[in-house]
């Protein structure tokens, strides 16, 4: 009888001690401190009870995964940030993460203005999103991930615009937003468009953003790019100074003869035909002038006034040409 005794109460200990066990596991550690809790992208439950406890969250990682199963939630954890206190108790945490509680991600918002080469535009997006500039050329470099957006290259592609973007985004994710952004401002219609000007989407690009650099009021695309359609057609070189200011690298205000003739593919002087790539990012009225332009007026040539209104004149004949020049230019030292 004793020794029956002695067992009940040994197995009443051990049953007060699993009790108190499992109190101190499902209550939370207390004393109201604030953790922001991050939730990746493909977490289980026992990622996430094994973060939670090294978060000072919850006492036991173990308990954690058993309630996670035991309220059919251990799979639908949503990635995202949350905002938990530590006296919440275990079962308020999962459910949150199940629910997708996630508090607003921090954003930046970053003005991309139309005419940016490829470098200077990471060089603003790295300077307001705070992403290193080495890992966004990175990604602009990534052949696999250019080929999965269904562009041939980065350069022209990252669309002008006013982004909101979330702090958490990676570089790839960043430029991905742009380009499709971009393909998706686009008007449908405009690839018929190209077609019937002889030019792919590839190439209507690339004429879009030399209109884009030469042009200065939008009055002026549709004239600007029936200028380089008529030529191409003439069989004539385009010499556009944008074109050679890309080859340079560099924003000159006035180009000289020794500049016109640096040696570049990009260099419309010297090469016939379109470059082989875009040179900057041009927006939706340069690409509409493209699909759109005005060859009927005849126009050749053209130059910019130095009035400081942006506007140019424009001309059909070579003699016409020199005429505006020299109107343009009028009063120059």
């Amino acid at each position: 009888m004793k020794r029956l005794s002695v067992v009940v109460l040994l197995l009443l200990a051990a049953g007060a001690s699993v009790l108190a066990a499992w109190r101190w596991c499902s209550s939370p550690p207390g004393g109201g401190r604030e953790v922001v809790f991050v939730v990746e992208r493909g977490w289980g439950a026992s990622t996430a009870a094994r973060a939670l406890k090294d978060s000072g969250l919850v006492r036991s990682s173990l308990y954690l995964l058993y309630r996670a199963r035991s309220l059919g939630v251990s799979r639908d954890f949503q990635a995202g940030t949350y905002l938990f206190d530590s006296s919440m108790p275990p079962d308020s945490i999962l459910m949150a993460m199940a629910r997708g509680d996630v508090i607003p991600e921090p954003t930046h918002w970053v003005t991309v203005p139309e005419g940016l080469r490829l470098s200077e535009t990471l060089t603003v997006l790295s300077a307001y999103l705070d992403i290193p500039l080495d890992s966004l050329e990175d990604a602009a470099a990534d052949d696999s991930l250019v080929a999965a957006l269904g562009i041939p290259w980065m350069e022209g592609h990252l669309f002008p615009e006013t982004y909101e973007f979330a702090d958490t985004l990676k570089a790839s994710e960043v430029l991905a937003r742009m380009v499709c952004t971009g393909l998706e401002r686009r008007d449908p219609s405009w690839e018929a468009c190209f077609e019937s000007l002889g030019l792919t989407g590839a190439s209507a690009v690339i004429l879009a953003s030399i209109v884009e650099r030469e042009a200065k009021l939008d009055s002026e695309r549709p004239a600007i790019a029936g200028v380089f359609l008529n030529r191409l057609a003439a069989g004539m070189r385009l010499e556009s100074c944008a074109t050679v200011q890309y080859a340079l690298g560099e924003v000159r205000e006035r180009l000289s003869y020794a500049d016109i003739r640096t040696e570049s593919p990009y260099n419309t002087y010297l090469h016939a035909g379109l470059p082989p790539g875009p040179i900057c990012s041009p927006g939706l009225a340069s690409l509409e002038a493209v699909a759109h332009p005005d060859t009927a007026a005849g126009y050749l040539f053209f130059v910019s006034r130095e009035d400081g209104s942006g506007s140019h004149l424009f001309a059909r004949t070579l003699a016409g040409h020199h005429a505006n020049i020299r109107e343009a230019t009028q009063g120059r030292d």
